[in-house]
């Protein structure tokens, strides 16, 4: 039984908290026939105000000074039930009782000082607003309770956390479940010269900038960026590096994974590959075009794409697309592929796809 009143009054109060007056009396009422209890009947009087009944906040007040005589709120929430039902002069005796029992109430005080000051009492009791006679203040732990929980589920996730990543339970767990993320995350970067003078490089980096890139890549790969990931590798095996430090970087290249075909990370343009087009090697390409020079063999296609062909004279350049599988495609066809950049044909200046998938655009 104590423990359903305190849930009843709790959410109560929760309701009040939230300015829903009946429901707020709901509760508080059910505690009521539970156990007399002064803060409950001072709420249900502040509810019934605010609900606009004056009568039940009456009741209510005066429920709650038979229960304690000297409670400095119900006083000053009774005077005001008087002041609005004209009474005045019981509101000056109530407010002179609250004074006696608290010389330095202000708002007690600020009342008498307004009610000398009026020029018409009726006028004065028909403007008063409840919140400048009294304070209807929550209990501090009712107030705290929404924000307390929040902390409380804050720190135990980060104790959680912390105690996760800061003992071997986070390496048993990655490794049972993501045995790749623990292969990768132990692949370090090597010890001796990270740079050398080497002929032909196209890049030249100091030794933070490939320590950093090493880092970079690996995050690349956590985040699920092949695309991003696979260049950055291939600018650094294509630079200054030192072949024991390239060895490393080409370990990585075997934690990258294809991207879903609808959320490439990074879809290059056709001009950035013929621009740098050692960087772009493994790339994934998703491109639009016309079909050209269709040749099929078997269980594969292999054609020409206008990439991003928009008229007789307008293309963004050509790429020779390799695929298997038995499609239903012909020449001046409108299609998408996607798939990863190989190479690039000087004598034609077209860049070879492989192409995994295909999709018909209907134009």
């Amino acid at each position: 039984m104590g423990k359903k009143k305190e849930y009843n009054k709790r959410q109560g109060l929760k309701a009040f908290r939230k300015r829903q007056w009946v429901r707020s009396i709901s509760y508080l009422e059910k505690a009521l026939t539970e156990k007399s209890d002064s803060q409950v009947l001072l709420f249900l009087g502040y509810a019934s105000l605010f609900g606009d009944d004056l009568d039940g906040a009456r009741r209510y007040f005066r429920g709650g000074l038979e229960v304690s005589e000297n409670d400095i709120d119900l006083l000053k929430g009774l005077a005001y039930v008087y002041l609005k039902d004209e009474r005045v002069e019981d509101a000056i005796n109530l407010w002179g009782e609250v004074l006696e029992k608290r010389r330095a109430d202000r708002q007690a005080q600020r009342a008498l000082q307004r009610l000398r000051d009026a020029e018409s009492f009726k006028k004065f009791a028909e403007n008063a607003r409840a919140r400048d006679f009294f304070s209807p203040k929550l209990p501090l732990f009712v107030k705290l309770r929404p924000y307390l929980l929040g902390l409380c589920i804050t720190a135990a996730i980060a104790v959680i956390v912390v105690v996760f990543y800061t003992t071997p339970l986070s390496k048993k767990v990655l490794s049972r479940f993501y045995p790749r993320i623990v292969e990768l995350e132990e692949v370090g970067f090597p010890e001796g010269p990270v740079t050398e003078a080497e002929e032909g490089a196209l890049y030249s980096f100091t030794e933070e900038e490939i320590s950093r890139a090493f880092v970079q890549v690996k995050k690349h790969i956590y985040k699920g960026r092949p695309n991003s990931a696979i260049v950055l590798l291939n600018r650094i095996m294509n630079s200054n590096a030192s072949p024991l430090v390239k060895e490393r970087f080409e370990i990585l290249y075997e934690f990258i994974d294809p991207p879903d075909p609808l959320a490439i990370d990074y879809n290059p343009h056709f001009h950035e590959i013929i621009k740098e087009p050692e960087v772009f090697t493994g790339v994934w390409v998703s491109w639009k075009g016309r079909i050209a020079n269709l040749k099929k063999s078997g269980d594969s296609a292999h054609f020409d794409l206008l990439v991003n062909y928009e008229g007789q004279d307008t293309i963004e350049g050509i790429a020779h697309i390799d695929i298997d599988g038995i499609y239903h495609i012909e020449n001046r066809q409108s299609v998408e592929v996607f798939g990863y950049y190989t190479g690039y044909d000087a004598d034609t200046g077209k860049l070879l796809i492989n192409g995994m998938l295909l999709r018909d655009l209907g134009l």
